[in-house]
This record gives C-alpha cells, structure tokens and sequence, in this order.
C-alpha cells in the first residue's frame, strides 16, 4: 500500500512541468487556491522560502557556511520565531531544491514590490545562475495595477506590496494574463547576478525597497521614526503615557506599509530599551503585555 502511494505521489509531480517559486508560506498558499480555482493546480508545483530577506547577513550564501551564518544571527535576535521549523522551506533544503530541479521544467518567479521579494528574486537567479533553460519573472503588483475594473483605490503608501496582499480573484487573473510572459534576458539574468554581489557583500544587515531600487541600511534604519511614532502615541494615553506595545506595531505596519517581520520591530524595541531611549514595564512575553514610552 505504501508503494503504490508514493508511486501515485511521483506520477503526480511527473505531471507537473512549470514551477512556480515565491519567497512566502503565505504567498504559496494564495497562489496554491488560485491555482486550484483555475484548474491548474496539477500541472504546476509551487515552492516557497520560509525566510525574512529584507533583514538579516547575506553574506557567502548559498554557502553552508553563509546558511549556518544566517541562521545563528536570526536565533540570536529572533528566538522565538521558530525559525526552525519547516524544515523543507529552510534555506539550505530550498538551495538543494532549486538546484536539482530538471531543465526540462519551466521557472516562474513571483516577485512584488517590496524589499523581501526583491532580495529573494536576486538571491534565486543567483543559485539558478548556471541554469541554461529561460527564467520567468512576474511581478502581480504591476499585473494587479494594470488589470481592468479595478476599483479599489489605494493612496501612494498603502498600495499593495505583495502577492499575499491581492485579492485571490485577481491573482486567478494574473495567472491566465501572465502565461504569454517573456523570459529575461541574458542580460536581465547578469544584472541581478551582480546586483546580488553588491547587496550581499555589505555589513548592512536591513534592505530597504524604494522607487525601484533594493538599498542595504544599518539595523538601526527605523529607529528614529519608531520613537517619534511611540511620541506621538503616548500623547494619546492617560496617567503615566505608556503606550501598549502591540499597538505600536500595529501602526507602524498599518501607516508605513513596511515589508519587514514584527519580530524585527520587537527587536528594535528592546534594542532601543537596552539603550535608555525606551521605558518599559509589563511582562516581556508578548506584545499585548507590555508597554513603551519615550523618557
């Protein structure tokens, strides 16, 4: 019984001769609904990151040694992510998995504007470099803005960012448009190549997407505009000022539409207490909590 399940399993990836890569569990689920709704789940198989591109070193990856690099420097700040889990969307399986995927199989990359896609769309061409077959890359935020009937309208700061920020009837959409799409370049594919060198060969470990171009910032790039929004907040609260932790992020991604994770904001938070610039009281085992103001 349990061969002829995996014999059944490895026909059904037979089948399916376009991948599909996006650098979110999120994004993958969207895609993998729309997929469904289309009727082309089957043919397609959609693989996913599990990581944060927009933070973190960059440095000799793929490397074994730039993966492990990676993974400590995000265990050290993040510890509680569970930046362990998933083991088959971990960055090392993920390199394995882009690698041995056949020439034979067509390579479709979904990347949005924001600083985590445009990172990890540099970093796959870079693994896929020595790929002789053509690369795909569709970006569903300018497929989305050129779609007709659209009626939502979106002001220049809260514009969607991301795949997993589309409504699912719109990526189905995207889908059927984008399948006439042209592959890069030669010369597209060394761009990315070498902006992938200059971005990933700094000791800047932030990324910042903005009017079309992927910048590396110090860790500390946000803060200061974090302690004026805490200033700002604290104004609004009654007797000792201290505003809920939980809802500072929460307007910090609602009114910047930031691409970075909470946990990179929670760590800020407690960088900038660890400095003097933030009080805090309550327990520090999440968010709703505990409370900051500025001294």
């Amino acid at each position: 019984m349990d061969h002829k399940y995996t014999m059944t399993m490895e026909q059904e990836e037979a089948r399916r001769d376009h991948i599909f890569l996006l650098f979110g569990l999120s994004e993958a689920g969207s895609m993998k609904v729309a997929l469904s709704r289309v009727g082309s789940r089957h043919l397609i198989r959609v693989l996913s990151f599990n990581e944060m591109f927009s933070a973190g070193p960059l440095c000799k990856l793929p490397n074994d040694e730039g993966c492990q690099a990676r993974e400590l420097w995000f265990q050290e700040r993040f510890p509680d992510q569970g930046y362990h889990l998933n083991p088959q969307h971990k960055l090392g399986a993920m390199i394995q998995t882009l690698k041995e995927i056949p020439e034979d199989k067509k390579i479709t990359i979904w990347c949005g504007n924001n600083s985590h896609d445009q990172t990890g769309l540099r970093f796959a061409l870079s693994v896929l470099s020595e790929r002789k077959k053509p690369i795909y890359v569709i970006n569903p935020i300018e497929a989305y803005e050129e779609l007709p009937g659209i009626t939502e309208q979106y002001s220049m700061d809260l514009s969607p960012q991301s795949l997993g920020q589309l409504p699912n009837e719109a990526v189905q959409i995207i889908i059927k448009n984008t399948e006439n799409t042209q592959p890069l370049t030669s010369a597209q594919r060394k761009q990315y190549e070498l902006e992938w060198q200059e971005i990933s060969n700094t000791e800047d470990m932030l990324r910042v997407w903005s009017k079309g171009q992927l910048t590396n910032v110090p860790e500390t790039y946000y803060d200061e505009d974090i302690l004026s929004l805490i200033l700002q907040l604290q104004k609004n609260e009654q007797g000792d000022h201290f505003v809920n932790a939980g809802l500072i992020v929460g307007a910090i991604i609602g009114q910047w539409n930031l691409f970075i994770s909470t946990s990179f904001i929670e760590y800020r938070f407690w960088r900038l207490i660890s400095e003097g610039k933030l009080l805090f009281k309550g327990i520090p085992y999440a968010m709703h909590l505990y409370f900051l103001r500025i001294p």
